[in-house]
């Protein structure tokens, strides 16, 4: 990420929880069923027929001209909190764990970090905003179809880990076939780092990009967190270890601590979005310019 005067540091007393610490991990989701149980779960139809396409359509070339073309973040200039209201009505299709509006997905995961690390209000922003990329399913943004904005990320440009969502719909995917693409590092070098590999395209590196351009004030891990905090593969699952250099083994820290508040705070029980809006709010004018393009 660009350096930005006056960035905000992660305070050194701020140390990433490990599984044991305080939060609370509940033993099923919205619906009674365990979290990320893709087969049989009751929103598996929707959610299978998304990854499909997703697998199948997002070639190396794809991302690269879609990640072009978006970066130029010429389509609208608004504010944070404007592109959170976007959110309010958007359920994403690739979710097993919740048909809630992203709104209170977010803000969900926000006040429960914001409970256990009172301290780093960073973290609690990042949070608020981690998929607040996925505006790109509006008008404003160019209305793209939602396997070109949800769904657990990948790295595209060489082979596809094998513990990927629906790995059976990549086979599918042209680069699956091509040489060029298919080996362990494709067009990558070993400890190339992940800054400069390719993700398949969506919220996470458009958001990512948005930040970089925005002259904010949050700490590198906040990047880190939002551009990876989809690529499951890598955080869950351990892949893709030989691409990643030391900041980012350091930052992935954060994001292993944040990936729990992500996907276990997912709740029916909405949060009161006016009650908590003056606070973060206050977080946005602090780490933020009033507009930012989009």
């Amino acid at each position: 990420m660009i350096a930005v005067e006056n960035q905000a540091v992660v305070s050194e007393k701020a140390i990433p929880k490990d599984e044991s610490d305080e939060f609370v991990m509940p033993e099923s989701n919205a619906f009674g069923q365990s979290f990320r149980a893709y087969e049989g779960s009751v929103r598996q139809s929707i959610v299978e027929n998304c990854y499909r396409l997703h697998h199948i359509n997002q070639t190396y070339d794809f991302v690269k001209r879609t990640r072009e073309e978006y970066a130029k973040l010429n389509k609208v200039e608004m504010s944070i909190w404007e592109a959170i209201e976007l959110l309010d009505n958007f359920v994403d299709e690739t979710d097993p764990d919740l048909d809630e509006p992203q709104i209170q997905h977010m803000l969900q995961s926000a006040e429960a970090i914001r409970k256990d690390y009172p301290s780093e209000d960073w973290l609690h922003l990042t949070a608020l905003i981690h998929d607040l990329g996925k505006v790109l399913f509006h008008s404003k943004l160019g209305s793209l179809p939602q396997w070109a904005v949800n769904g657990d990320t990948l790295i595209v440009g060489c082979a596809y880990d094998e513990s990927i969502v629906y790995y059976k719909y990549l086979k599918e995917n042209p680069d699956y076939n091509n040489p060029a693409y298919n080996t362990k590092l494709g067009v990558y070098s070993e400890g190339c780092g992940l800054e400069n590999v390719l993700l398949s395209w969506g919220h996470d590196d458009y958001m990512y990009l948005v930040l970089k351009a925005s002259g904010t004030t949050l700490p590198p891990a906040a990047s880190f967190i939002i551009r990876y905090h989809s690529l499951y593969p890598l955080h869950h699952n351990g892949a893709y270890q030989y691409l990643m250099n030391d900041e980012d083994r350091e930052n992935l820290k954060w994001l292993q601590t944040f990936s729990k508040y992500d996907l276990y705070s997912k709740s029916k029980v909405h949060v009161d979005v006016e009650k908590v809006k003056p606070y973060y709010e206050s977080l946005i004018k602090k780490y933020f310019p009033e507009k930012i393009r989009w």
